[in-house]
């Protein structure tokens, strides 16, 4: 018991094997772990990240949760580069851990807003590929992305072996801890936008097909296995044409089409709204539809004349044309819901629009006498001080650059909210720092799901999913925000047969951070009373830096001091909860918890060295 307890602690603390790997005679590349968290841990050379410089990494885990690390391979000369990975083997010889790994690919990131060409770029390995080859030129960098996902019977200690091949053979050994406690069953509001038409827009192989035909489809399901994967649960729905006013590369049609006839008779076509959501339902998504918009940005809306030819309709919100148009769509569109059964799960969503607009949308849908049955939703960038009004929406997004610092008038807000019944998460989209842009640190998505979890939100939504620029294998560029923020997976090549999307590194952080929010909301509702005070107290003194705008009009850190504290965080964080869950499971078995701490403040103090 003492040596579990013992490893238990070294990797709490992100213990791995620091010896610096030394070039041998005949040695093209040298290999060895690097932090997922950092995109370039040298340019903070001040602090000490996990596993850097390391042949030897030994990280924690719960039951369903996948692991990820992170391999970087120096060329000594011209070489080229193979990797595999054996299973991860229990300590019974039996029981093992599957092993993926593949290099990453690097796309080039603009460091400001928008497209302009003066604007300066650097190459982000972003895009996790399964390529086991590649060739490198002398002094040129690769990195290998290792992910090992953990089963609900796993436990105990696993070791396993990454291969490294070139002119010579190198080893990089990991091992991972499985600790007693599981993330099954456990669910938070995530939401990620999805953009169905990226795809359908963006392949050859979709070019002589309809929207949501059976190719479409499939391509679609590909990318909705992924959102699944790490807890997505919002259906994202276009109820108009461009909702947001075109803000994408790529057109955003509406997933309902609205018909006028010669007699000017008002009818809607559901088909494609029905394909969509049947197929995330299929999925496993069953969390709230959430429709954009009965406010559009631009309050235009899209009428097909029996012409077959579109009308594009500006409306000034409340007066009696307005009334007209939205009065058919909604009785209609609440008539089909019922009858597909998804009239209780519908969210009719407003985004970003001033306090004024949500006491006239929210009061103008009660006045059509629909039922209580069809929720109303909201993202905003200011925080309403009335209750009355915000007690109207089922589920409050809240930007971050809103979210005040511990702040007793904003905590009784969540509260209040909590006792109701009704969902409050944190967002986050372009100009804010944290963030998850191209150019970001990693650990910044981290950072983002500890805190929303110390503040008590009920979740995360972030803008997008798959919202994709002309080409982001290439450039992540976007012509109206930052690099990278409008997407967190990556297509396949234009002209691919059979595509498939491309989970990104900062995807795989903002898992790693609804990890960590699980671990901690499960830990505070089942854990002793000894536990949650240690687990509360560290999570209570997060420290939140602000960002400042960079010389090209992208929001970033306002200093590589800034950059180091947050980081510095997201790993205090994590050994906390490490901490917490190891306190947590020796109290159930009974073992004095006081009888470790002096040896467990000695590995601290010794080991890990918090910024000052």
């Amino acid at each position: 018991m003492r040596k579990v307890i013992k490893k238990c602690l070294l990797t709490l603390l992100f213990a791995a094997s620091l010896l610096t790997p030394v070039q041998a005679e005949g040695e093209d590349f040298q290999a060895f772990f690097t932090w997922i968290g950092m995109r370039e841990t040298s340019e903070i050379s001040s602090t000490v990240y996990p596993y850097e410089g390391s042949t030897f990494a030994c990280a924690s885990a719960w039951k369903q949760e996948t692991v990820y690390l992170k391999a970087a391979v120096t060329a000594l000369a011209d070489t080229h580069i193979s990797v595999s990975a054996d299973s991860f083997i229990g300590r019974n010889g039996e029981d093992t851990l599957p092993c993926n790994v593949g290099f990453l690919k690097s796309t080039s990131v603009s460091l400001g807003m928008g497209t302009d060409e003066w604007i300066p770029h650097i190459d982000v390995p972003d895009i996790i590929t399964e390529e086991k080859e590649k060739d490198l030129s002398a002094g040129e960098r690769a990195y290998i992305w290792i992910s090992v996902p953990v089963g609900e019977t796993a436990s105990g200690s696993y070791r396993g072996t990454i291969h490294v091949s070139g002119a010579v053979h190198q080893e990089l050994n990991a091992e991972i801890v499985v600790g007693p406690y599981s993330l099954a069953d456990q669910t938070i509001s995530l939401d990620l936008w999805q953009y169905p038409f990226s795809s359908y827009y963006r392949y050859d192989a979709l070019r002589e097909t309809e929207p949501f035909s059976s190719e479409h489809l499939e391509i679609l399901s590909k990318e909705l296995d992924i959102y699944r994967s790490i807890g997505g649960s919002h259906i994202t729905c276009a109820i108009t044409e461009e909702p947001w006013a075109h803000q994408t590369y790529f057109d955003t049609p509406s997933l309902v089409k609205w018909n006028v006839d010669g007699n000017g008779f008002l009818w809607f076509d559901y088909t494609w709204f029905d394909a969509w959501v049947e197929l995330c339902r299929s999925k496993g998504i069953d969390g709230p539809i959430d429709c954009f918009s009965i406010l559009p940005f631009d309050h235009v809306i899209t009428v097909w004349n029996d012409m077959g030819t579109p009308d594009r309709i500006v409306l000034t919100p409340g007066d009696e044309q307005w009334k007209w148009y939205w009065e058919n769509f909604l009785y209609s569109f609440t008539a089909h819901l019922e009858e597909k059964g998804w009239l209780d799960d519908t969210y009719l969503f407003v985004d970003e629009r001033g306090l004024d607009y949500f006491y006239f949308m929210t009061d103008y849908v009660r006045s059509l006498n629909l039922g209580s049955r069809l929720h109303f939703a909201a993202a905003l960038n200011v925080i309403p001080r009335d209750a009355e009004l915000y007690d109207r929406f089922d589920y409050l997004s809240i930007s971050i650059a809103s979210v005040p610092e511990q702040d007793e008038e904003f905590n009784a807000f969540l509260s209040h909210r909590k006792e109701l019944g009704l969902t409050t998460t944190m967002y986050n989209c372009s100009t804010n720092y944290p963030n998850a842009f191209g150019y970001s640190d990693p650990y910044e998505s981290i950072w983002s799901l500890q805190y929303l979890a110390m503040r008590g939100f009920d979740g995360y939504l972030r803008w997008a999913f798959n919202a994709w620029p002309s080409d982001p294998l290439v450039k992540a560029d976007n012509p109206h925000f930052e690099a990278g923020d409008t997407f967190l997976i990556y297509p396949d090549d234009i002209s691919a047969a059979d595509p498939g999307p491309s989970r990104s590194v900062r995807l795989c952080m903002i898992e790693q951070g609804i990890n960590d929010m699980k671990k901690y909301r499960y830990l505070l509702r089942n854990a002793d009373e000894e536990t949650t005070a240690l687990l509360r107290s560290g999570f209570d003194s997060m420290k939140r830096c602000y960002g400042s705008y960079n010389a090209y009009g992208a929001m970033g850190a306002a200093s590589d001091g800034n950059r180091a504290i947050l980081a510095t965080e997201v790993m205090r964080m994590e050994m906390l909860i490490q901490k917490a869950a190891l306190n947590a499971a020796l109290n159930e078995r009974g073992t004095p918890v006081s009888s470790l701490k002096e040896e467990l403040n000695a590995l601290c103090e010794s080991q890990y060295q918090p910024y000052e």
